[in-house]
């Protein structure tokens, strides 16, 4: 496993509450997008990726990672966030997306909540892994509005699960085969804000170099407006 990440606050906000980690030694990369109200979802989102990454390393050095502990990854990350959410009163109600994924060898897990994104590149053509846990999600799910017009909702942004939003938390958790030269994209809803599927193909097309590629994504956001903080993390099977 190869991996490059990158985040950017974008031009609008002046805070960054994206947060991102990669472990090639695991076949780990993770990224959360901390909800911006209240403004500690900087904070949720940095608990929510040390935890699981702590977590995570400490289970690689007695079994193999995969679904069933990326779960419990997760389960630990909401019980710490939600936990200082309700001892603090600066952290009341914090919350944050959290993606993740695990790669070895021809198979993979990818585990999440809310909607930050995970997406595959092969064979020159992009497909999403996961579904967003979103308000508009569930009106396209229901045949109420269309994708495109689920793009520019005004509640886009509302998430329905979150790491910390609740006591209890149910991630999706799904196997996902992988082959060599796949390109796995794990980012935050920043990135397809503004940059939409068929160009983000263009930047991942050929073998594209990944440090390029990451740059080359956040510039695009950031060139569309640049209203969200982004953050691009690739991971080459």
């Amino acid at each position: 496993m190869e991996a490059m990440g990158r985040t950017d606050p974008g031009r609008v906000r002046d805070e960054n509450q994206d947060v991102f980690a990669v472990r090639e030694d695991l076949g780990l990369a993770v990224v959360a997008d901390g909800v911006s109200l209240p403004r500690a979802g900087g904070v949720a989102a940095e608990i929510a990726v040390q935890t699981a990454v702590e977590c995570l390393v400490g289970v690689a050095a007695q079994e193999p990672l995969g679904g069933h502990q990326l779960r419990r990854a997760f389960e630990l990350a909401n019980e710490r966030v939600f936990g200082l959410s309700c001892a603090i009163s600066t952290y009341r109600g914090m919350s944050t997306t959290l993606v993740a994924t695990v790669v070895d060898g021809a198979t993979g897990y990818v585990a999440h909540v809310g909607d930050s994104r995970v997406y595959r590149y092969r064979d020159d053509e992009l497909s999403i892994i996961t579904k967003d846990h979103s308000m508009v999600q569930r009106r396209v799910d229901a045949g109420l509005i269309s994708p495109a017009q689920a793009r520019v909702a005004p509640d886009r942004h509302v998430v329905t699960r979150a790491v910390g939003a609740e006591a209890t938390l149910r991630p999706d958790i799904a196997e996902l085969e992988v082959a060599s030269g796949d390109l796995l994209l794990l980012c935050s809803d920043g990135l397809t804000e503004h940059v939409e599927d068929g160009e983000i193909e263009r930047y991942l097309a050929g073998t594209p170099d990944l440090d390029a590629a990451v740059d080359g994504l956040v510039r695009a956001a950031n060139s569309a407006g640049g209203s969200d903080n982004v953050t691009v993390v690739l991971v080459r099977c």
